[in-house]
């Protein structure tokens, strides 16, 4: 830095470096990580998609393979050889791509739009420790907790009340307290999912696999015993519904299966008997519990959601096949259908416990619903074709659908907004956000590509007179066959770059895309470059071109 004149030297305390994703890898990290760090919200980058470097590749790849056999040092040069002509192609092809972006940047840029929310995103930008505008909040109508932290907070309440000496007639009993009851309940129930699981489609099962199925059941019963010790003490209708449950079942048929037999919670049981037959609160109790449990399931289903999309490009990217990918796959599958059973399991007790106008923040979960928040922005396409201009083949990206995509509600937040005013504001508020950030970034790329163009014409104006100093320059100590053949080189290159401006300048001002035109009336920029570049056109070339000398 030192070595370099004044002018270029920058004093690198007041640089401040940004980190972004580029487009398409952004796709495999947390959405946390994109929201943060995607192209799309940093200000200043225009439309840039930061994969420009991958699609090297489509012209390198097919040489890489034709020279494998070569020597090294052969194999070296063809393929700088290739590099060469891949960015002097790339040179001589700006007088037609800058403009075809920019077509597409200014059409892109008069389709977006404004609202007053503005003061969210300038604070963020200001200080990224606030909350960012463009990432929806994860918590829920109320702040939904987990299921760990409720029942921490059950077991200080129940404490306080032993304290209290409010809890001295039951709040403790049989050394154990209500909250490990309810737990054990919770427990045994998730234990009859897994077996379910186990068990499900499976016609025939291989001898260790049924071993192991069969120890569950053995464990699940043995637990069983304990539980059904303390619903006596705690819940004494459970008790007469179980009774009343074996003495309607026929003698001659099999005992039921542990996964098929009724726990028997509170929300297993009517109105009536949560009110005269269990121990006061505890209906309350295992609501809380289950409203932790939704939203627990719901964050579980959205992580295993984004693993599940990361595998899916990973095997598509890598070719990966055979039995471990497939056993990954079934596995991951396996995972996201058990957090939605347990989400299904939570939200039918806690209707019933609470009842369908209370917890209209769950919503049901369909089939149709466990699916990835893929967010396809609508500028996408328009993105895809800024990146291909110029490309001789087509990027392989994401596939773009022009099928309108339905937003799952399972993203909406920590529980779904249901139909909460306060939760629908801060939905719209985060899409204008976005929809403010692509409008900026179009508006930032047709400023981007008016410089870029103006800057073309002046390196080439600079290019040019360079080569015309190095033609005049004295070529001393050497033969003058060879200085003959330095100034025609020099005198070439002169030439070959003021007809490369003369053709950008004649293509630029003729064009028959009038949003070229149009931009250049607008502000001036290219306008400006092209007419100081209308020196060098004027200058005639020295006689002889270098043939003679």
């Amino acid at each position: 830095m030192a070595a370099m004149p004044a002018r270029l030297q920058l004093d690198l305390v007041l640089i401040t470096l940004l980190f972004a994703l580029p487009v398409w890898h952004a796709l495999t990290h947390e959405e946390s990580c994109q929201r943060e760090n995607l192209l799309t919200y940093q200000v200043g980058v225009g439309r840039t998609d930061g994969e420009g470097i991958e699609r090297t590749w489509s012209g390198v790849n097919p040489i890489s393979w034709a020279t494998k056999d070569m020597a090294p040092g052969g194999r070296h040069d063809a393929i700088e050889n290739k590099l060469d002509h891949h960015n002097f192609e790339k040179n001589i092809n700006l007088g037609t791509t800058l403009p075809h972006k920019l077509i597409i940047a200014i059409d892109e840029r008069d389709r977006q739009l404004k609202r007053d929310w503005q003061k969210k995103i300038n604070d963020w930008r200001r200080d990224h420790t606030k909350p960012n505008p463009y990432e929806q909040e994860n918590k829920g109508r109320d702040g939904k907790q987990s299921e760990g932290a409720i029942r921490q907070e059950l077991r200080r309440e129940e404490m306080e009340e032993a304290a209290a000496g409010a809890g001295a007639g039951g709040s403790k009993l049989h050394g154990s307290s209500i909250t490990l009851f309810l737990v054990t309940g919770l427990q045994l129930e998730e234990s009859q999912r897994v077996i379910r699981r186990e068990a499900r489609g499976r016609v025939l099962l291989a001898g260790d696999h049924q071993a192991r199925l069969q120890e569950m059941r053995i464990s699940f019963f043995s637990k069983l015993a304990g539980f059904h010790r303390l619903q006596a003490v705690y819940m004494v209708a459970a008790v007469a519904a179980v009774q009343a449950e074996e003495d309607a079942r026929d003698p001659d048929m099999p005992p039921p299966k542990a996964e098929d037999i009724k726990l028997y919670l509170p929300s297993g049981l009517t109105r009536a008997q949560q009110q005269t037959g269990c121990r006061k609160g505890l209906a309350a109790m295992e609501a809380r519990l289950r409203e932790g449990q939704c939203s627990d399931a719901l964050k579980q289903l959205r992580g295993r959601l984004h693993t599940k999309k990361h595998l899916l490009l990973f095997h598509e990217g890598s070719g990966a096949v055979g039995q471990r990918s497939s056993t990954c796959a079934q596995t991951l599958i396996e995972r996201v259908d058990a957090a939605a059973a347990k989400y299904r399991c939570a939200r039918e007790a806690l209707i019933a416990l609470r009842g369908a106008a209370a917890c209209e923040g769950y919503r049901e979960l369909k089939a149709s619903g466990i699916e990835l928040n893929e967010e396809r922005e609508v500028d996408v396409a328009a993105r895809q074709r800024l990146g291909n201009v110029g490309s001789k083949t087509r990027r392989r990206g994401p596939a773009i659908s022009s099928k309108k995509k339905t937003f799952s509600w399972i993203w909406a937040g920590g529980g779904g907004p249901g139909d909460d005013e306060e939760a629908l504001h801060k939905l719209v508020r985060v899409e204008w956000s976005k929809v403010k950030a692509r409008k900026e970034r179009w508006e930032e790329e047709v400023e981007l590509l008016h410089e870029e163009m103006k800057r073309v014409l002046r390196f080439l104006r600079w290019r040019a007179l360079w080569w015309e100093t190095w033609r005049g320059m004295r070529n001393t100590g050497v033969s003058r066959e060879l200085a003959a053949g330095l100034q025609a080189y020099a005198a070439r290159q002169a030439s070959l770059h003021r007809d490369i401006a003369r053709k950008f300048k004649a293509a630029w001002e003729t064009s028959a895309a009038m949003a070229v035109r149009v931009a250049i009336r607008e502000d001036n920029l290219l306008q400006q470059g092209m007419e100081v570049f209308g020196e060098i056109t004027a200058v005639t070339e020295p006689g002889g071109s270098g043939d003679g000398e």
